[in-house]
């Protein structure tokens, strides 16, 4: 056979291959992949939510149709063979291909419909984006808009996932996120809020190495890099902050402070609230709490630009309306 000649696949060669096509299911590759990297059937099981015999039977009908042994039962523990290696690989791409071609699916549709979904923290009604969202609606009135709640973190998977189309955060989470990027939508600093009968509270202005001594709530370190950025901040005047309690909501926070239960640093847009037990005193320090919008640059659009810019807009706007002197 020469080289211009060309192979046509037989009809029993087609057939072999719809044959695999209609019997190796995603659900077998998935418990396989899971299989393969924990090595382990019950760990595996634990991992899937089902019970172990479903899945070795599942594992074993695999390795039937495809004609291959992917895993050395011969040790206690399941371990890949070289053709089950070969497979992992091949799953994490066919994995990645299906992936990516439903989140182009499922953001065509979105956009298609006029559907957008923005993520944000919840502290950002607290500067203003609750006046934003009503405008948003009546200068976009044919894009419906959806709010996710998430934190930082998960703004920043879902970006890349394609769950979300836009996520507002504060600056803290904003550092180090390739490949995400931000731009500033509302300009704020961070404040010192303390209960009303601390010994400070008739302070103008104070410095981080005034509050040394002091018992700080924070928000959780697991789920903002804000606490992050104020404890670097507290480090470089000479001092660790003691952390009696760390939470998850701002409500939770300023609600521990009002009842006397220690101080924080926290955006001075938490003082638009009327706390009745809590005092909100400038820092001399410039610790930035500003709110951003984080997206992912491949899938920025002419639409998407225009919204960033009108919430930047619109956000400035309501701090004239909404924004108290300390």
């Amino acid at each position: 056979m020469n080289s211009d000649t060309k192979v046509i696949p037989t009809a029993q060669t087609s057939l072999k291959n719809l044959f695999w096509a209609e019997r190796v299911s995603m659900k077998m590759l998935r418990y396989f992949y899971v299989v393969s990297h924990s090595q382990n059937l019950t760990q595996a099981a634990e991992r899937l939510h089902i019970s172990k015999s479903p899945l070795s039977a599942q594992i074993r009908e695999l390795e039937a149709i495809l004609g291959v042994e992917l895993f050395n039962r011969e040790h206690r523990s399941v371990q890949l063979t070289s053709t089950g290696l070969l497979l992992r690989q091949e799953c994490q791409s066919i994995f990645e291909v299906i992936d990516s071609s439903i989140n182009k699916v499922t953001q065509y549709a979105r956009e298609k419909q006029g559907h957008l979904r923005l993520g944000i923290v919840s502290s950002v009604f607290l500067a203003g984006f609750g006046n934003a969202c009503q405008q948003l609606k009546k200068q976009y009135p044919s894009i419906q808009f959806e709010f996710i709640e998430q934190s930082p973190k998960q703004q920043k998977v879902a970006l890349i996932n394609n769950e979300i189309d836009i996520g507002l955060v504060r600056y803290a989470d904003t550092l180090d996120i390739a490949p995400i990027e931000s731009c500033n939508l509302f300009n704020e600093p961070m404040v010192v809020a303390l209960p009303d009968n601390h010994p400070l509270n008739k302070r103008k202005t104070l410095c981080l190495s005034e509050l040394a001594e002091q018992e700080f709530v924070m928000m959780s370190q697991t789920n903002s890099a804000s606490a992050h950025l104020v404890i670097n901040h507290c480090i470089k005047k000479g001092f660790l902050p003691k952390i009696i309690q760390e939470v998850i909501e701002p409500m939770t926070l300023m609600n521990m402070i009002n009842s006397h239960q220690g101080i924080s640093i926290v955006p001075q847009s938490f003082s638009h609230q009327p706390w009745q037990h809590v005092r909100f005193i400038k820092l001399k320090q410039n610790i930035c709490a500003n709110i951003c919008a984080i997206y992912h640059p491949q899938k920025m659009t002419l639409e998407r630009q225009s919204l960033i810019q009108f919430l930047h807009l619109s956000m400035n706007s309501a701090q004239s309306i909404s924004a108290q002197s300390l």
